[in-house]
């Protein structure tokens, strides 16, 4: 299997009325894709690290509202969505959660229903903007990477009044928390790596931005996202076929020995740093509430020594939390068979970003980024993007998927 990306049917209709507005209205649509990831590292957060006012708008403007006109041009463009294997899964997981704003305390049941939506539009967007494209997505990610870098720099330069003992490094906009900042720019790195470069300029360029995202994760000293993130670069690098497999797997394991010497005071100095114990709490309100859950949205606190939470710190648990037994299977169905799906193209450039990224995730949100059904945010990049760039995944015959070595 050699190392391309393979298209997919492009949906069309016999009749459309406007091809010039639906041609501008897709060009407008991929701004927006770029938009949700590059926006959320510059642009001012809200209250508790929600998105704020002007990067949603912009967001509605370029990725909400031509969603919803190109859905009106052309109806049937549906499709593009709805064939996929993870959509009825999604659809329904969306529809339990809006469905559980009824028996919610949330505040604002109404944008409850405004995010499952979002989250709608931003699926079908990704699916109709690369379908039958799919080398729109490199360009698209390692655009966003390296835009990504930068953002990675000046952070660095701004906050290095806080690169002392014990201090975090932290970004911008919605990522202003080292936890999330630390997601966003592990899953920037992992972009920048997944897809080969031919010009000698961009190996080195891509070699230096994945340099200064791998240097800024470290400084934001968050473990899961050190551990989660040694493991996805060693899966992307076992996986890439050739030769030099084992060299590559070999300066990983190196590095990640020095990292964890250099790191050692920090990864014992904080501990669990409680989590086994924000754990235990966790499904003990899964435990009063396991079939419906205490609905999306819902305001709770979990009492944990002298700390009060407001999440479960853990994207599963949370969602068990929120949303009872069945959202958490919805979901759990649709990670692991992303996961196999990803397994099964790991020979491919997007096979192994989608398995190194699931494996990036899987750990991570074990520890923080507990918010799954939300506005945009760092979550987005390692949990519905995946499953979005999962839509390009070329589907194998049934004999290669029972024996995919």
């Amino acid at each position: 299997m050699t190392d391309q990306f393979v298209g997919t049917p492009v949906v069309h209709e016999t009749s459309v009325m406007f091809p010039g507005l639906e041609r501008w209205l897709q060009r407008v649509l991929c701004i927006g894709l770029v938009w949700l990831i590059v926006g959320m590292a510059v642009m001012p957060a809200g209250v508790s690290y929600d998105p704020g006012h002007a990067y949603q708008y912009v967001l509605g403007v370029t990725l909400y509202l031509p969603a919803l006109l190109l859905v009106a041009l052309r109806p049937g463009s549906v499709q593009v969505l709805w064939r996929q294997p993870s959509t009825k899964w999604v659809l329904l997981l969306l529809a339990w959660g809006a469905m559980s704003l009824l028996w919610s305390n949330a505040r604002h049941p109404d944008s409850g229903v405004a995010r499952d939506l979002s989250i709608l539009l931003f699926l079908y967007g990704w699916a109709r903007v690369t379908d039958g494209f799919e080398r729109r997505i490199p360009r698209i990610l390692m655009g966003c990477g390296a835009a990504m870098a930068v953002v990675a720099l000046v952070a660095m330069f701004v906050f290095r009044s806080q690169l002392l003992p014990g201090g975090r490094l932290m970004g911008f906009g919605v990522m202003h928390n080292a936890n999330l900042a630390a997601a966003a720019m592990a899953a920037a790195a992992l972009w920048l790596c997944a897809f080969p470069c031919q010009a000698p300029a961009q190996r080195v360029g891509r070699a230096l931005a994945a340099a200064v995202l791998l240097l800024f994760v470290f400084m934001t000293f968050t473990r899961s996202a050190w551990g989660a993130l040694f493991l996805a670069l060693l899966v992307m690098a076992a996986c890439r076929p050739g030769s030099r497999t084992r060299r590559h797997v070999a300066w990983l394991i190196l590095l990640a020995a020095v990292v964890a010497v250099v790191g050692m005071p920090e990864l014992t100095a904080r501990g669990w740093s409680m989590r086994p114990e924000i754990l235990q709490r966790s499904w003990e309100l899964f435990a009063h509430h396991p079939w419906f859950g205490l609905g999306q949205g819902a305001v709770f606190r979990i009492d944990v020594g002298d700390m009060v939470l407001t999440h479960a710190h853990n994207m599963f648990s949370q969602l068990a939390i929120e949303l009872g037994l069945p959202g958490l299977l919805l979901w759990l169905g649709t990670w692991f068979a992303l996961g196999w799906r990803g397994w099964l193209n790991r020979r491919e450039p997007l096979g192994r970003l989608v398995l190194a990224t699931w494996v990036f995730a899987t750990i991570m949100t074990q520890f923080d980024l507990p918010h799954l059904l939300a506005s945009p945010r760092p979550a987005w990049l390692i949990a519905w993007l995946p499953l979005a760039i999962g839509y390009s995944l070329k589907p194998l015959p049934a004999s290669a998927a029972s024996n995919p070595s």
